[in-house]
C-alpha cells in the first residue's frame, strides 16, 4: 500500500508539472510579443520641446580649441570631442575595461590630416577631476588605447596658460617623435 501511495504521489507531481508548463504556454503564447518596430514609438509622437540642443563645447574648451587652432592654423583639422570608436578600430579581442573605453570613451580634441582625414594625434584637456583615483584609471585606459594604435596623445592641464607658441611646438615636437618611432 505503502509502494502505491509513493506511485500516486509522484503521478500526482508529474501531472502538476505537466499542467503548470501548459498554463505557462498557453500564458505566453497569448501575450502579444512586441516586434522592435512596436517599440519604439513613431517619429511623429516626439515632442516639440522633448529635446534641448547641448553646447558642444564647455568655456574652457572653446579658449583651448581657439589658441590650439592659431597653432596649427590650416596644416590639421582640428574636431572636438570625437567618441574613440570612431578613432580606433578593433582587430582583436578587448578586455572588458578596453572594451569599454573604446565603446564609450572620448577624445577632448583630434587632429587630422586635411586631405586624407587620417589621425595625427589626440588631444586631452585635464581639469581637476582628472586627479580622483577612478578618472586616472579611466586616462590610463585611454593612453593605452592611444598607445596601442601608435596615436600620440598630448595632455594639457586647464589651469596652464594656453600659450599660441607653445602649443605648436608641442604638437610639433610630438609629431616629429611619432613619426622618427615609425621609422
Amino acid at each position: 500500500m505503502e509502494q502505491l501511495g509513493g506511485i500516486l504521489i509522484a503521478a500526482a507531481c508529474g501531472l502538476g508539472l505537466v499542467l503548470a508548463l501548459a498554463a505557462g504556454w498557453l500564458l505566453n503564447s497569448s501575450v502579444q510579443r512586441k516586434t522592435p518596430a512596436q517599440v519604439v514609438e513613431r517619429p511623429e509622437a516626439l515632442q516639440e520641446g522633448s529635446l534641448q540642443i547641448r553646447r558642444m563645447l564647455s568655456d574652457a574648451e572653446a579658449a583651448f580649441y581657439w589658441a590650439l587652432k592659431r597653432a596649427v592654423g590650416d596644416r590639421w583639422v582640428i574636431l572636438p570631442r570625437v567618441p574613440l570608436h570612431r578613432v580606433f578600430r578593433r582587430i582583436e579581442h578587448l578586455p572588458h575595461e578596453m572594451y569599454t573605453m573604446l565603446e564609450n570613451g572620448e577624445v577632448d580634441f583630434l587632429l587630422v590630416h586635411p586631405r586624407s582625414w587620417e589621425p595625427v594625434c589626440g588631444i586631452e584637456l585635464d581639469d581637476s577631476t582628472h586627479h580622483s583615483p577612478t578618472r586616472r584609471e579611466r586616462d590610463r585606459r585611454k593612453e593605452a588605447l592611444f598607445r596601442a594604435a601608435g596615436l600620440p596623445l598630448l595632455r594639457w592641464s586647464m589651469s596652464e596658460r594656453w600659450d599660441v607658441e607653445e602649443i605648436a611646438t608641442r604638437v610639433s615636437a610630438t609629431l616629429n617623435a611619432a613619426r622618427e618611432s615609425q621609422n
